[in-house]
């Protein structure tokens, strides 16, 4: 059966209309919130500005984005949602991937495209509209160096999700680097993720 990213989107869609007292959204095992990009988007890169230009904030903000992606899919995975949905889509390992895509399109995290996928080697994913590369133009204008810090975490974590290791000893086992990217004048933004070097 092939993955059937409407269905996804669709269940993921439906499900978000139901809020709790505080705004928060349980669905697929996890705990979600409405947080404007513009305000996520600030905090990221005020706080790159605030730290200079040693990379350090950069390497931060990726590894939040890989953590938080790998903890979030993990729920996703184990919930009772992707059980009934998602699980009967898959044929073959490397689907999850597929599948974490289209919940990530779902939440808003961009129109994600697996490019390549090299099963335990390599992911290749396109966005071309990064809301990180879009908030950075909007707020500095052009980038020397990729921006969008979440999804190159998550492109990462998918693949430690996958081929890693269990959870939750699979974390950082794979790296990810963006090597293209609309903040710095890309038509899309591209995010390579290998395992990582030790």
């Amino acid at each position: 059966m092939a993955i059937d990213t409407d269905k996804i989107v669709h269940a993921v869609m439906h499900g978000s209309r139901i809020r709790e007292e505080k705004g928060i959204i349980p669905l697929f095992g996890v705990y979600l919130s409405m947080i404007p990009v513009q305000y996520y988007n600030r905090i990221s890169f005020g706080f790159e500005k605030k730290t200079g230009s040693d990379g350090s904030a950069e390497k931060l903000l990726v590894a939040a984005g890989q953590e938080c992606g790998y903890a979030t899919f993990h729920g996703v995975r184990s919930s009772w949602e992707w059980a009934e949905v998602v699980e009967p889509m898959i044929e073959q390992v490397e689907d999850q991937i597929h599948c974490f895509i289209s919940i990530a399109i779902a939440f808003g995290w961009g129109d994600l495209v697996v490019q390549e996928l090299i099963p335990g080697e390599k992911l290749v994913v396109h966005a071309k509209s990064s809301y990180e590369a879009k908030g950075y133009l909007d707020a500095y204008g052009g980038a020397d160096t990729g921006k969008c810090y979440m999804l190159r975490g998550v492109a990462a974590a998918f693949m430690d999700l996958v081929y890693g290791g269990d959870y939750p000893d699979g974390c950082f086992q794979y790296a990810a680097e963006e090597t293209h990217c609309q903040a710095k004048g890309d038509p899309y933004c591209e995010f390579v993720a290998r395992k990582a070097a030790r």
